[in-house]
């Protein structure tokens, strides 16, 4: 398959796109696109609605600082959003390739070792750097978002396709409030395009297989962010 078929077919046929990977793995080109829409959503924050706004709102829907003395506050704001100002563009940046290796590596190794699979790293590798086109996709929605909505009421910490985005972040207990940002649309679209990908890249793997031991792990994740959220 040529790059541009595949990267329209992970969206509508990924069963085909990944048959192809499996056999020739390539990764470049969905890195670069991770990276280029990582960064206008970095831009669009900074130009648009500034880090200083960003972060206030922040502040002001957090139960842990919302009761903060406003000299206080407002020194914390500052001092975040110039940290923010330059660590969003490193994240932007190397964002995507990290996201990518640490997730090939730890699902090579898990279904290799585990389920007894021969899986390739370049092969898990390109596996997963497709699956997470659908994270740049939510990297341009959101941008649109960023210029659709008035400055002062974009949320940056949680996703507009979460039901935690529809829930009250002072009343909801904390558990719950971070377990509802856990369930996000893209996050599960990516979790089935990995499933896919690999139970199409190893004989010894069925859909269900493959969905299940990365759903296994992830859930450990998720477990491990509703208990810090719970204690802090």
């Amino acid at each position: 398959m040529t790059e541009p078929a595949r990267l329209i077919g992970v969206f509508f046929e990924p069963g085909k796109v990944f048959a192809d990977l499996s056999k020739k793995p390539r990764w470049f080109v969905p890195i670069l696109i991770s990276i280029f829409f990582s960064l206008a959503f970095v831009y669009a924050i900074s130009s648009h609605i500034g880090w200083d706004t960003t972060f206030r709102h922040t502040f002001a829907t957090n139960p842990r600082t919302a009761d903060l003395p406003v000299a206080q506050r407002e020194q914390i704001i500052a001092t975040s959003a110039k940290i923010a100002s330059i660590v969003g563009w490193i994240g932007a940046i190397f964002g995507a390739p990290l996201t990518v290796l640490i997730i090939a590596g730890v699902l090579t190794g898990l279904f290799n070792a585990l389920l007894g699979t021969d899986l390739k790293f370049a092969q898990t590798f390109a596996i997963t750097a497709y699956a997470l086109l659908v994270r740049a996709l939510l990297a341009a929605l959101m941008v649109l978002l960023v210029y659709l909505k008035p400055p002062e009421d974009f949320n940056i910490q949680v996703s507009p396709f979460s039901p935690a985005a529809y829930m009250s972040r002072t009343e909801t207990p904390k558990w719950l409030y971070s377990l509802a940002g856990s369930f996000e649309l893209f996050t599960l679209w990516t979790i089935v395009l990995l499933a896919i990908g690999f139970s199409v890249a190893s004989k010894k793997l069925t859909f269900s297989k493959s969905l299940t031991a990365i759903v296994i792990p992830w859930l450990f994740v998720v477990v491990a962010l509703m208990a810090v959220q719970s204690f802090q």
